[in-house]
């Protein structure tokens, strides 16, 4: 039985890649059989490649459809929203910026006053009550006490009075009251003490107030009997007078030093020494006190040459049985002066085109002062102490300056003025003024009125006003 011809088989893989396919070999018997051209099954192979390839182009192109007019439209759509986001913005800031100019609106004038340094050699008079144009002054005392313990030698026999400080009021005048020296002062318990020196109570203040100055008192004879407390003092020699209840003395602390007996001795050398380290550690103490303190009157200047000291040593104290303890009070009596007086009157006596226009002086620490009493007499000696004749008023104040009334003032140095103006006033004058205002002459201009102005700049917000805010 004769087997069927064989029939083209063409496999193709998945992937489209061809395999050739051999015919079967031929066995020994066999008849031999017919085979039909290779070049007809390429032919067929390859058009059925190029029809997988078409299909599968055409597959290609329906998966990547063309671009719709719809994206076009978003994208032209993004690009003006962008736009209006940027524009808001820029309105915004617009807005915020003229809100912010109007919130803060207003004028700064920068005011350059007039200035100038000329060198000043100038006299005048200063007094604690001035009369005739004399410039005012202000007196401030500061009390120290020190304190060392010195080698005691031996013993000796002393003989000490009491002593302390008492206050004097002025109820009688207005006028200042004088005592000289040895003036007796009477206490509660009928003792005396009495001053060392002539003092001149102030006359009453302008509040109807007394009057006051503040002593140091010594017991009329040694011992611990006048050693007392607290006490009101009248003055003997006013009995029967107008001012016998009108000028007294109080003292707010003790009275004390009052000794008579024996008691332990210290080398005179070695005391002297003592003493002046002590008078030389409160004066360091008193002026940096002096220069430091908030309690000065506002608006004063104190010099280092308008400073006096006074130096009282205290009676000794036994600290043991081998020491003794020195002690020394010091005060330190300060002549101050308004500043804005004391510049006006060193103007007066040195700028000849002065016109008494408020001014100060920047730099007054520069400057050399000398600050002396002048002498005049006494207007009422009350009385004569215990029968001693009093000393002069000469000898008194150049002992003790801080007691006179009136001082001759010397200056000396380099003054650097700059004149001053009212500020309130000034701001009211521009309030709701045209800008074009500083272009005004000097003469008959708005600085005319202010004459320690010697130039503006001004700089008004925002920009487009055209004239000051009220």
């Amino acid at each position: 039985m004769k087997k069927p011809p064989l029939q083209d088989v063409i496999v193709r893989s998945h992937d489209h890649s061809r395999r050739s396919v051999r015919p079967p070999a031929q066995f020994a018997g066999d008849e031999p059989r017919s085979f039909r051209s290779p070049e007809l099954s390429v032919e067929r192979e390859r058009e059925y490649e190029q029809n997988t390839e078409s299909q599968t182009q055409f597959r290609s192109q329906e998966t990547t459809p063309p671009p719709t007019r719809r994206s076009e439209y978003s994208v032209h759509k993004t690009n003006k929203r962008w736009l209006y986001i940027a524009l808001g913005i820029g309105v915004v800031v617009v807005l915020s910026s003229v809100a912010l100019s109007l919130l803060f609106a207003g004028a700064t004038v920068t005011v350059f006053p007039k200035q100038d340094t000329i060198v000043v050699n100038a006299t005048f008079t200063a007094e604690k009550d001035p009369t005739n144009g004399a410039l005012p002054i202000q007196q401030i005392v500061l009390e120290r006490t020190a304190t060392r313990a010195v080698a005691a030698l031996g013993e000796e026999s002393v003989e000490e009075r009491a002593s302390g400080n008492i206050t004097i009021y002025n109820e009688y005048s207005d006028t200042p009251q004088r005592l000289i020296k040895n003036t007796r002062f009477q206490s509660s318990g009928n003792l005396i003490y009495r001053i060392r020196e002539s003092v001149e109570i102030p006359g009453k203040n302008a509040d109807g107030s007394a009057g006051s100055i503040e002593v140091k008192v010594f017991a009329e004879e040694p011992g611990d009997s006048y050693n007392i407390g607290p006490d009101t003092f009248t003055i003997p020699g006013f009995a029967g007078l107008p001012q016998e209840e009108k000028v007294y003395a109080k003292s707010e602390g003790e009275l004390s030093g009052g000794f008579v007996g024996v008691r332990r001795s210290v080398n005179e050398a070695e005391r002297t020494e003592t003493l002046k380290q002590l008078e030389t550690q409160l004066r360091d103490e008193l002026l940096a006190t002096a220069f430091s303190s908030s309690d000065n009157p506002e608006g004063y200047h104190l010099f280092k040459e308008s400073v006096f000291f006074e130096f009282n040593a205290l009676p000794d104290e036994i600290a043991d049985t081998d020491q003794v303890t020195l002690s020394l009070s010091g005060k330190l009596h300060g002549i101050l002066f308004p500043e804005d007086e004391f510049a006006k009157r060193v103007a007066q006596v040195t700028l000849s085109t002065y016109n008494d226009s408020p001014l100060r002086i920047e730099n007054l620490e520069d400057f050399t002062v000398s600050v002396t009493p002048e002498v005049s007499e006494p207007e009422v000696p009350e009385e004569v102490g215990i029968g001693e004749a009093p000393e002069t008023l000469e000898r008194e104040t150049v002992d003790q300056p801080w007691l006179a009334s009136t001082f001759k003032v010397s200056v000396q140095g380099k003054a650097h003025f700059i004149w001053e103006f009212d500020e309130k006033s000034l701001a009211e004058y521009f309030a709701g003024k045209d800008k074009d205002i500083l272009q005004m002459p000097l003469q008959g201009g708005m600085l005319e009125g202010y004459p320690g102005i010697d130039r503006l700049e001004v700089s008004i917000r925002p920009f487009w006003k055209d004239s000051y805010y009220n």
